[in-house]
């Protein structure tokens, strides 16, 4: 049996429901969560008070005198002194979000400070309201030169990305619940961490993007890279980052894409340069307009990319689960060669039918390279895994497809034929109430030739990607 920590609290809740494109949504999927029963109604308090014991460490330690850059490295290095997650039969133990990761210096972290400086201001209603007049000042004083670019312009938030009152800490406790739950696994205190809050993947460093404000993923693995450690072999951890939200997941590989160039071909007797320490691998859909733009990391990863560790698998229009299921043998693959310590998955839903935003999706929950199959395989690795959610705007689907895989992940049975329980959100589950979604009646554009030419040229990709990491993997003596 999994021991497996379910990040929530009543705060983390109530400012994601706030969240412009996803309103209420929070609300709508742990209500179902909690109603199905599949959590343990007490907060676990060993790991809250470990959060605690080790915010005194830290306190205790900085009054030693050294200096700062090692008291910085130290910090980053404390462990916390806390239980671990009990096996519970059926059911997952709820983990409120570290407030010690809940601050500005966890956010800078990997944003850029100006960025961060600019997010956790104030954006009430009256604020706004003066920035827009003094906005419109300046442009009538000076209407002969250009407007100047105001800050929200500069740092993304406009158009997909609005301002909203509580964005400030809203921005501080996703980050804090993704660290909180890659905290978790990376010191060994539960197997599985679930947080549908997180997976805000297309957040940059320097600005918000596409409904997403935070780089919760990128910070979370960042803890692990740095906090956790292989039981395998010597050295740091490796994590194998897996995205299978609809859209591409641009701000996690962009994050990670290592500098280095990998020769296709490596010379006899010489070692190729080091793998680092973080795969990305987005399996999304990709078509002309749809968000986010394209570059060349968005597009099938080529055979001889210099890039082999940040790969991406684009899918046309429609794909089902018959598609996700025939390309499960490259992520398998990619898996095995990279050998990662941790997983880190973000299972967006917009794939799903019916999305709103998604639009060219026809995924499911069930089927084989269906949404549960998907994650029953990703937990047959026997890896430490954190389970993140992203996008889904079909409400009352995405409720229903992380409460089934939040059920897989306690190795709990939920048919789809099962009513859904009674609870506040229950009329917004009509007309079926159950689990099950209508599928679109449309063909899926995913044909053979498109299918086998990812699968042959990710089978070079693995080979690759097994090379070099045999060549710089030490063993436990």
């Amino acid at each position: 049996m999994s021991r497996t920590a379910y990040i929530w609290s009543t705060e983390l809740q109530t400012v994601a429901d706030q969240l412009p494109a996803n309103v209420g949504r929070s609300s709508m999927v742990h209500g179902l969560i909690h109603a199905l029963d599949l959590l343990e109604d007490r907060h676990h308090d060993g790991a809250r008070s470990g959060a605690q014991q080790n915010a005194e460490q830290i306190d205790a330690d900085a009054e030693v005198e050294q200096d700062e850059d090692e008291y910085e490295d130290q910090e980053r290095e404390e462990k916390p002194i806390a239980a671990p997650i009990p096996s519970l039969s059926g059911r997952a133990t709820i983990v409120s979000p570290y407030e010690r990761f809940a601050s500005e210096t966890e956010l800078k972290r990997y944003h850029d400070a100006a960025y961060v400086d600019y997010l956790l201001g104030d954006h009430s209603p009256a604020a706004a309201a003066a920035a827009a007049e003094s906005d419109s000042d300046t442009g009538a004083s000076s209407s002969s030169r250009p407007r100047k670019r105001m800050k929200s312009d500069v740092h993304g938030l406009h158009y997909d990305c609005p301002p909203f009152p509580s964005l400030s800490r809203y921005a501080t406790l996703v980050a804090a619940s993704t660290l909180t739950a890659c905290d978790l696994i990376a010191n060994d205190l539960t197997d599985v961490a679930i947080n549908w809050d997180g997976g805000r993947h297309h957040a940059m460093r320097n600005r918000a993007s596409g409904f997403c404000y935070v780089a919760d993923a990128v910070l979370g693995i960042l803890h692990l890279v740095k906090t956790g450690r292989s039981k395998r072999r010597k050295g740091r951890p490796r994590v194998m980052y897996l995205d299978l939200d609809f859209h591409y997941g641009d701000g996690v590989a962009q994050a990670f894409l290592s500098p280095t160039a990998y020769p296709v071909v490596i010379p006899d007797g010489r070692k190729p340069p080091r793998p680092p320490q973080v795969l990305t691998l987005s399996v999304h859909h990709s078509a002309p307009d749809f968000f986010p733009p394209g570059n060349k990391h968005s597009k099938l990863t080529e055979g001889n990319t210099p890039h082999p560790f940040t790969l991406s698998i684009p899918l046309k229009s429609f794909p089902s689960a018959s598609t996700y299921e025939r390309v499960w043998g490259s992520i398998e693959s990619v898996r095995m060669a990279f050998e990662p310590d941790y997983v880190v998955i973000q299972l967006g839903t917009d794939g799903l039918p019916g999305d709103r935003i998604g639009q060219y999706g026809n995924w499911s929950i069930d089927q084989p390279g269906g949404i549960r199959c998907c994650i029953d395989r990703v937990k047959s690795w026997n890896l430490p895994l954190c389970v993140l959610g992203g996008g889904g705007y079909h409400h009352p689907n995405t409720a229903r497809a992380w409460a089934v895989a939040t059920a897989a992940l306690i190795d709990k049975e939920l048919p789809l034929q099962s009513s859904i329980p009674d609870h506040e959100y229950f009329p917004d589950y009509s007309p079926s109430f159950t689990f099950e979604l209508s599928q679109a009646h449309v063909r899926d554009e995913n044909d053979s030739q498109h299918l086998e030419a990812v699968n042959q040229v990710f089978s070079t990709i693995s080979e690759r990607i097994g090379d070099i990491v045999r060549a710089h993997t030490p063993k436990h003596e």
